[in-house]
């Protein structure tokens, strides 16, 4: 059961919009993605947005929240903040958070997780419907080679992890906390340490997902892996299943 409803769609509690939508008529979106940053602390050996060249900019914060008033007045219901580059590392992102919640929108994030540091996390944790770490190694070296940084970030991550995890049970907070594992040649051995470590630290969920080729993507080097050898694997982390964490 999808508990978390990561790769299912929302659709069910919109009922009316989707018949308008069924109708032709004009529909506002329900949800959307917004990059906040062009820019990315690590260069991820799989990333599909290699060729946008990760450039230095930001979205305007006063335009960036005059925009999520309007989208709130006309129907959206949530925002993931990713995109091309790493959401958090926009200067204003916690205020950023805050306005898009005050807003009565949900907010989510997808992230490497390295600057989710104690600060940022007391501030905002309250306000995120969930938060998905990419972490695409279990160990310093498979990490630090696949996502092309040093091997340190690896134990910021882990122990950022963990302080969400702290602070959300301290507080009774809702935030589903997750990880994200991309399964690569390189990682593959590492998928049930990863799971291990996840249920360890107190996530909710990890989710391990395939590799997809983007069409503009410069990196070629995984488009020719096949998954077919490694459908066993998913018996095997589902063995790390407890009540309050699933693979």
């Amino acid at each position: 059961m999808d508990k978390y409803r990561i790769d299912s769609h929302k659709l069910i509690y919109h009922i009316p919009r989707v018949n308008d939508w069924i109708a032709v008529k004009l529909v506002y979106p329900i949800y959307t993605e917004i990059a906040t940053s062009g820019t990315c602390n690590h260069r991820c050996t799989y990333c599909a947005l290699d060729y946008m060249e990760y450039q230095h900019r930001f979205l305007d914060t006063k335009v960036l929240k005059q925009r999520l008033s309007e989208m709130a007045r006309l129907g959206v219901k949530s925002v993931m903040y990713a995109g091309e580059g790493e959401p958090l590392l926009h200067k204003d992102i916690g205020e950023i958070v805050l306005h898009t919640k005050n807003e009565g929108i949900d907010v989510a994030f997808t992230t490497n997780g390295v600057v989710f540091v104690p600060k940022l996390m007391r501030q905002t944790l309250h306000a995120i419907t969930w938060i998905k770490v990419s972490i695409n190694g279990a160990t310093r070296e498979t990490y630090a080679k696949i996502h092309r940084t040093g091997a340190d970030d690896f134990d910021r991550v882990v122990k950022n992890i963990g302080e969400a995890v702290k602070f959300k049970k301290e507080n009774n907070l809702e935030c589903a906390i997750g990880m994200q594992m991309i399964l690569l040649p390189e990682n593959r051995h590492e998928a049930a340490l990863l799971a291990e470590k996840a249920r360890d630290l107190g996530a909710d969920y990890l989710v391990v997902k395939p590799y997809s080729q983007h069409s503009f993507s410069r990196t070629q080097q995984y488009k020719d892996f096949h998954y077919s050898e490694h459908i066993a694997l998913g018996a095997t982390l589902r063995q790390f299943n407890t009540k309050g964490f699933q693979v």
